[in-house]
């Protein structure tokens, strides 16, 4: 349903007012990685960074910000949303083990879409 939501045009508020009744204490359906992402997504559309901030925090606060899937979604959310600096944080204070192939090539589109091509570059060589 969330994704349905997410996914529809004219239908974004109702699935942020679904994502906060999923992780409140009374209700049934927990928060997951898919549900999680499915909100990078939004946010990412939105273009909101208050948003962004947010999630990422309550990925944070939850443990759900420690996975290479993880961390790629919150580059490319932040990237999304005209949040660089934070899209380039998320990855570079990332431990080793979060950082694979996916969060790598999310922070290099990240890097593209901001004109930094040398900055992509870089990463892809030394990260390779």
């Amino acid at each position: 349903m969330l994704s349905g939501y997410a996914n529809s045009a004219g239908y974004e508020t109702k699935a942020i007012n679904l994502f906060k009744q999923m992780h409140s204490v009374r209700h049934e359906a927990r928060v997951d990685e898919f549900s999680l992402t499915r909100m990078c997504n939004l946010t990412a559309k939105l273009g909101n960074s208050w948003y962004a901030k947010q999630l990422h925090l309550f990925m944070v606060k939850t443990g759900n910000d420690v996975s290479g899937f993880a961390v790629s979604e919150l580059v490319n959310m932040y990237s999304k949303s005209g949040c660089f600096d934070e899209a380039y944080n998320t990855f570079n204070g990332c431990s080793y083990g979060s950082v694979d192939v996916v969060s790598k090539n999310a922070v290099v589109a990240a890097c593209c879409r901001e004109g930094k091509v040398d900055m992509a570059m870089e990463i892809f060589s030394n990260q390779a």
